[in-house]
């Protein structure tokens, strides 16, 4: 996903489009991506991408109005809850693989067993993932980019258009999200601030991808867009410690709970010898425990190095240099480049064949959010006067012409003159 920098200078409507769209052709190629090959890999792969694209539409939502359905929304939600379901799932038994060295010889048991239970789960979550994606993918691109590829400008008869630029919208939208995450920031106090910690990376996240499209075109903007990176894989290492411990304590419930109804079923049983369970389909109690402590340490090594290379100095010298990234793209002068090139000649060729002559008179009347042109074209003995307001900035401009009076072209034309 790349952009030219006139991106920023073009209006928000558009430009918000333009990502939205590549945003969607980027997640439809990780959709066929997971259809052919259903690996952790792809599937982490199209969850980014829509997550990436979700997030736009947050951020996005005023400069997108009139283009985003509801019932697409409601499906883009349905799908990411969908693709989410196994996650938790996937990335405990990437982390249980790693253990086994890590446990004493009777504990490694505990690995097998919880490896077996999940490995079920994440089959069930990927097969509804695949259901839902073949009910909602296809109609709902097809829907997003029909209303994402148009959208009506309204100008006023007196002030005209009046859109603001892309980039003075991505940078008050950086404000707004780079003070969210510091105030994330700053109430991470402990290792087990889970919520805390979950909602921070969130807010880095969303900060990332407003960020991804315009950073190569800012000064310092692929430095803060690295540093952004390193918080999510900091904050993704705690997350993921409280995950396997939040799992391992719902496993230990489930099993209390288990035994507490059988022993309840017991009580109305005859007295007839029951026999024992296998040791070897036991819960593993001691393996579990095991875990649980390899999974806290985890998340002490996590939070230590989140407060090394996000302690208070290193967040408020990130939010310094953010804060002030916003500010070179509200300062920023836009390009106002024309797709026409206008010459100004000395003189006409002595022949000119078969074509026909036009007098044209041009001007322009000051003004800096709106720009009216005057013109009077003669063609023989018939003269027609035109009014224009240009729409737009950057290399794609809109002309908005109108015919109107030689009365009110004289009364205008001397205004022209600057």
């Amino acid at each position: 996903m790349t952009f030219d920098a006139s991106i920023l200078d073009d209006t928000a409507p558009r430009s918000a489009r333009l990502v939205a769209l590549s945003l969607i052709e980027d997640m439809a190629h990780e959709r066929e991506r997971l259809s052919a090959d259903r690996g952790s890999e792809t599937l982490h792969d199209f969850r980014v991408a829509l997550r990436r694209l979700r997030s736009w539409f947050r951020a996005l939502e005023p400069s997108l109005e009139g283009s985003l359905p509801r019932a697409c929304l409601r499906r883009l939600r349905r799908m990411a809850r969908e693709s989410n379901a196994g996650r938790d799932a996937e990335v405990f038994l990437g982390w249980l693989t790693t253990t086994e060295g890590q446990l004493a010889v009777k504990d490694r048991r505990a690995v097998q067993w919880l490896i077996e239970r999940f490995q079920r789960q994440e089959r069930e979550a990927e097969s509804e993932l695949e259901g839902r994606l073949k009910r909602d993918f296809q109609r709902t691109r097809d829907r997003l980019e029909e209303r994402l590829s148009t959208y009506r400008v309204e100008a006023d008869v007196h002030g005209g258009v009046r859109e603001a630029l892309f980039g003075t919208v991505v940078a008050r939208l950086i404000v707004d999200l780079a003070e969210n995450l510091r105030r994330r920031l700053k109430r991470i106090r402990a290792v087990d601030d889970i919520d805390e910690a979950h909602q921070a990376r969130i807010a880095g996240k969303r900060l990332r991808y407003l960020l991804e499209p315009i950073a190569q075109h800012v000064v310092a903007g692929p430095a803060l867009l690295a540093q952004l990176r390193n918080l999510q894989d900091v904050l993704g290492d705690l997350h993921d410690a409280h995950v396997w411990l939040s799992v391992l304590r719902n496993v230990v419930a489930d099993i209390a709970l288990e035994e507490g109804q059988r022993m309840a079923s017991s009580l109305t049983e005859t007295h007839q010898k029951k026999k024992r369970p296998a040791r070897s389909s036991r819960p593993p109690r001691a393996g579990l425990v095991a875990l649980g402590r390899l999974a806290h340490d985890r998340a002490l090594t996590a939070y230590e190095r989140f407060r090394t290379e996000w302690g208070d100095a290193s967040a408020k010298a990130f939010n310094r240099d953010i804060l002030e990234l916003a500010e070179r793209l509200k300062a920023r002068a836009p390009s106002l480049v024309e797709i026409e090139r206008k010459f100004l000649l000395t003189g006409l060729p002595e022949s000119m064949p078969g074509a026909n002559t036009l007098v044209i008179e041009q001007g322009y009347l000051p003004g800096d959010r709106l720009v009216e042109r005057l013109r009077s074209v003669q063609v023989g003995q018939r003269r027609t006067y035109y009014r224009t307001v240009k729409v737009g900035s950057g290399l794609v401009r809109t002309e908005l012409e109108d015919e109107t009076t030689d009365v009110i072209f004289r009364r205008m034309w001397p205004l022209t003159k600057g």
